[in-house]
């Protein structure tokens, strides 16, 4: 089965954005622009099933690719949803306020490009 989903749901916007076009669509980069498209404040909870949305990507992609990223401290488990796990960036880390930064200087980057 293929790791992604044809993006053809207009919620799955995680592939045209300039993190993605330096990193590719790997299903890590998408999750990280699915999570940085949402503003740290107030902070949006997502659970597996909208990520796949957002992301064009299988659930048990997913599933496995946020587990990992939650392993090495950039996504966070919350419990905002009592029948569904969910999750969010984890605010206030290094490894978060770097790919904040980052994200920051490409569409910098992508926007004097475009002058």
């Amino acid at each position: 089965m293929a790791d992604r989903n044809e993006p053809t749901d207009p919620e799955s916007f995680a592939t045209d954005i300039p993190l993605t076009d330096v990193f590719g669509t790997h299903p890590k980069t998408l999750l990280v622009s699915a999570l940085l498209a949402e503003s740290e404040d107030p902070t949006t909870h997502f659970t597996i099933t909208e990520l796949a949305r957002i992301t064009g990507l299988e659930e048990s992609t997913v599933e496995t690719h946020v587990a990992e990223l939650e392993a090495t401290g950039i996504v966070a488990e919350t419990d905002e949803l009592e029948d569904a796990k969910t999750y969010v960036f984890a605010e206030g880390t290094d490894a978060v306020d770097t790919i904040r930064r980052l994200r920051d200087e490409l569409f910098e980057a992508e926007r004097e490009a475009q002058k």
